[in-house]
């Protein structure tokens, strides 16, 4: 999940979780070694993530298939437990090689004054390309095994499981991933849904993209603690005009809006965000 804090405009609600969340990023901080006890889940959730780096890494360049690369400017007012009014520079990275795809993100928050920064990397493996075997049936296109990095200032989560590519009627892609999410600084393990969508359409004259994804993460750690992130909720869709078709540069630069909605923000019941936010895209 997004992580940038400064601690305005915090809500009396659970004060003591959200002192914990300010100073360690995650509500409760950081416990000792002494508390952080290897369970079983952890150890499948590293050992994959372990694997599947490895598996990455030792891929040949020459493997790669294509590369997309934008840049994404972002305002918007009304933020919650942060800067209420703040810019945000998104870099985007989204690859397809022999063996799968990968996508991969940072997010700087604000511009202006003392920044933060948050990334992603989002791996996944196609069984049907690592096989030679179609694994598709119906509307299922692919089955893969995703995983996904999330690291921000002072905090990592680790996230693996698997993934269904779906052909939906009037999209791009439609992509379903069911993980394992692993945070090391909360006891126990939880479960994640990330949905990724794509789609484009035309009304007369002008072009549209239609994209975004949510995350839906269950709840993690001890309840009625500091230790505890509650089930939350967060979407990100953008609906863009292309407007470089105006300068014969279509599918290049795109103008438009994009709703942040987040239920339970960092994992902290009652905190509810809302806000639209005016944004460029740039295809590099």
């Amino acid at each position: 999940m997004m992580s940038w804090l400064s601690g305005a405009g915090i809500p009396n609600l659970e004060q003591n979780i959200v002192n914990a969340a300010l100073a360690g990023h995650v509500p409760g901080g950081r416990r000792s070694g002494t508390e952080r006890k290897m369970t079983h889940p952890r150890i499948i959730v590293y050992t994959v993530c372990l694997c599947l780096l490895v598996f990455l890494s030792s891929a040949s360049a020459a493997a790669q298939t294509w590369n997309t690369f934008n840049a994404q400017l972002l305002y918007g007012t009304d933020f919650k437990l942060e800067r209420e009014k703040a810019e945000t520079l998104t870099l985007e990275w989204i690859n397809g090689w022999a063996y799968g795809d990968n996508f991969a993100f940072v997010d700087i928050r604000p511009l202006r004054g003392n920044s933060s920064f948050y990334g992603e990397w989002s791996p996944r493996l196609s069984f049907s390309k690592t096989s030679g075997k179609a694994f598709s049936a119906g509307p299922v296109e692919d089955v893969l095994l995703s995983g996904t990095l999330e690291k921000g200032e002072g905090f990592a989560n680790y996230l693996v499981g698997g993934a269904v590519d779906l052909d939906v009627p009037g999209f791009n892609f439609v992509q379903t991933n069911v993980y394992l999410r692993e945070n090391p600084d909360l006891p126990g393990t939880t479960w994640q849904v990330t949905v990724v969508w794509n789609a484009t359409f035309e009304t007369g004259p002008a072009h549209w993209m239609f994209n975004g994804y949510f995350d839906w993460a269950g709840s993690e750690g001890e309840a009625e603690t500091s230790a505890y992130e509650k089930q939350n909720f967060l979407m990100q869709p953008q609906l863009l005009l292309d407007v470089g078709r105006l300068v014969k540069r279509q599918e290049q630069v795109y103008v438009g809006i994009e709703w942040w909605y987040w239920h339970n923000k960092f994992g902290i019941s009652g905190v509810e965000e809302s806000v639209v936010q005016a944004m460029i895209r740039v295809d590099l």
